[in-house]
């Protein structure tokens, strides 16, 4: 097993693993409903979200659409030379209108998600603020149409409980 690996298991159990899943179906869920559906107290809900949030582990927030509000939201993959790709990551993750920046393995080296009002404060970010960086060698801007699929609810952060481990849930001792 490698050390990230381990790394995540140490910070996490089933527990934890369940309190995500549930917020990842609804981040307004009370402390107390999510309780009630794994089995756990509130306050015990509580404290471990409260840990999760400050280990930077998990955070909830209001999502939107920018196309659905009269703006612009493109995809943007980078090319790096002669520098650092973090340290080019990290100047882009200053920029207010970036809401994503990743670091990747393949032909990009960077990965961001921005929004603008319209395509000429596209143009600007992407003309003015964002090649004017030291190290931006290469830069292809993908502009978002229509968004037809955006949800956090995947397969993979866990895989589906067993129909006998979901019995199981409510009987574990300490609940």
């Amino acid at each position: 097993m490698d050390a990230a690996k381990q790394q995540e298991e140490a910070l996490l159990d089933d527990v934890d693993r369940d309190i995500i899943d549930e917020l990842r179906v609804d981040g307004r869920l009370s402390f107390s409903e999510i309780g009630r559906r794994i089995g756990f107290s509130e306050p015990t809900i509580r404290q471990r979200y409260n840990r999760l949030v400050s280990l930077g582990i998990i955070y909830v927030a209001g999502m939107y659409d920018e196309t659905k509000i009269g703006g612009i939201a493109a995809h943007i993959g980078i090319r790096v030379a002669e520098v650092p790709v973090a340290r080019v990551a990290e100047e882009i993750a200053d920029h207010p209108q970036v809401k994503y920046v990743a670091c990747a393995l393949g032909y990009y080296d960077i990965i961001l998600d921005v929004i603008a009002q319209d395509a000429q404060e596209l143009g600007r970010i992407v003309l003015q603020d964002l090649r004017r960086i030291r190290g931006i060698s290469d830069l292809e801007t993908l502009t978002v149409l229509e968004v037809m699929k955006d949800t956090y609810l995947w397969q993979g952060f866990r895989e589906p409980l067993p129909a006998n481990r979901a019995g199981r849930l409510l009987s574990r001792p300490g609940r």
